[in-house]
């Protein structure tokens, strides 16, 4: 179906954002498992948790603009897994895998941040002030944990040139 308007091209930016929600429940506790130093586990856990109530906002979302959620898929966020498993197979130490991991959440988080911004945005143009809130309240928990995954990289880096 060709989409025509604004409103089709919302819930398709939203159907990728529920998709990339989704495939990130799936990607945190195989991170936090992988990963050896407690902080970052703990980091990925919570985010793990963080990201259910993500899901039932972008539901909730659907829910009030009385839609399912298109089947969309988010090939970014499955590009940055196909990334993720290309790099396993190189064989990376615990240190640098947990330093990619954490490069890889980054990633993620600011492809999050921009995606909701755009959906805020437009969710105000159309009137949507109560879909606009959901979203505006998972881009302020992918704010914080962006910040919190580069305060950890930026620590785990300095730990690691100092071990050179």
């Amino acid at each position: 179906m060709a989409m025509k308007n604004p409103q089709q091209l919302f819930l398709h930016e939203l159907g990728d954002m529920y998709d990339a929600e989704q495939r990130i429940l799936h990607m945190l506790p195989l991170m936090a498992n992988e990963v050896e130093n407690s902080e970052v586990k703990s980091a990925f856990n919570m985010h793990e948790q963080v990201t259910h109530q993500q899901v039932k906002n972008l539901e909730q979302c659907f829910q009030i603009l009385g839609e399912k959620p298109p089947r969309t898929s988010c090939d970014a966020i499955a590009g940055l897994k196909k990334e993720h498993d290309s790099f396993l197979k190189e064989g990376p130490s615990p240190e640098i895998l947990t330093m990619f991991d954490l490069g890889g959440a980054c990633k993620t988080e600011y492809y999050e941040m921009a995606s909701y911004r755009g959906l805020v945005e437009k969710a105000n143009l159309m009137g949507q002030p109560q879909v606009a809130q959901l979203l505006q309240e998972n881009l302020r928990q992918e704010e914080a944990m962006a910040q919190r995954v580069e305060q950890m990289s930026r620590k785990l880096g300095k730990q690691m040139a100092g071990m050179r």
